[in-house]
């Protein structure tokens, strides 16, 4: 049965969906569907799609002889204390790609995403960011949450941190790290030597559209049933998709689809912004001392 050999593992919302969707693309990979099974985090046990060997490595199960680089994409991966040395363990030849940006934009970011998930309730970022301490100590947390270490906002910004467990787990030389700053501004670029540290040959790629835009719900009651549809409607669903032999019955999505709006983000004050990159300072430092990137351009405001 084919085995995955590469994992894109985080940060969230520093462009993993778009590298995944590229490389999707490129005749000599698979990427399993969903993108995140996020199976490795343990530690996250709402966030995996699948809980047995058997049930992942089915993810793969259509891969061929022809992909010669076989993975998936799950961004708790990285955060997660238990998923990299579940990774090792399972395949200790396995080449992992990691994804970075500024992390207060990230976890700003993230909010957002948290928001329109339905993960979070708290619109305010500023009050949500000190709500982390609260929530670590089984406070405030929102109803329809899958996990609440995923609302740990200071805990999710420590890339330095999350980067120096990975480094202790895996070989330097089976570890890609990408800053969003180069994926973004040179995309093409990056997106070579990608191939390049996956042994992929160069397909020629040229178009490299947008992907997962900042995103709103348009009516709140429509997001919480498509974000969480109750089990006995998608029992119903299900066994409809099964019925009519359809594949791409997709009820739920086209309504998700239909509720959602691309919105750009009010820019962070200016005093909020400073503030958090205070707080983050000294990990800053230890993750350019790790990758070995002068990180001071993340302290413009």
């Amino acid at each position: 049965m084919p085995k995955p050999n590469f994992f894109i593992v985080g940060a969230p919302k520093c462009g993993t969906t778009a590298l995944s969707e590229y490389l999707r693309e490129h005749h000599n990979v698979f990427m399993c569907t969903p993108k995140e099974p996020h199976y490795f985090a343990t530690d996250l046990p709402k966030y995996r799609d699948v809980n047995t060997e058997e049930k992942y490595l089915a993810l793969f199960d259509k891969a061929t002889p022809n992909h010669l680089a076989i993975g998936e994409a799950s961004v708790w991966y990285l955060y997660s204390k238990e998923a990299i040395k579940n990774i090792k363990k399972f395949n200790a030849n396995s080449k992992i790609i990691v994804m970075l940006r500024n992390p207060v934009d990230l976890i700003y970011s993230m909010h957002s995403q948290a928001l329109y998930s339905m993960n979070e309730d708290e619109n305010n970022f500023q009050k949500a960011w000190e709500l982390s301490a609260k929530r670590k100590k089984g406070f405030n947390e929102p109803k329809e949450c899958k996990d609440i270490k995923v609302l740990f906002y200071d805990d999710v910004a420590k890339l330095g941190e999350q980067v120096e467990r990975l480094m202790a787990i895996f070989p330097l030389d089976q570890i890609k790290i990408i800053f969003s700053d180069d994926f973004f501004s040179n995309t093409g670029y990056i997106y070579k030597e990608v191939l390049s540290f996956l042994g992929l040959p160069d397909d020629h790629r040229s178009n490299f559209p947008v992907i997962n835009q900042n995103k709103r719900h348009m009516l709140e009651w429509v997001a919480s049933f498509t974000q969480h549809p109750p089990k006995k409607i998608l029992n119903f669903y299900f066994d409809i998709k099964k019925a009519v032999g359809f594949k791409n019955l997709s009820i739920v999505d086209a309504l998700r689809k239909m509720n959602t709006r691309k919105v750009k983000r009010k820019p962070l004050s200016s005093d909020f912004k400073k503030q958090l990159l205070q707080e983050c300072s000294a990990d800053i430092a230890k993750l350019s001392h790790l990758t070995n990137r002068n990180l001071d351009h993340w302290w413009k405001i």
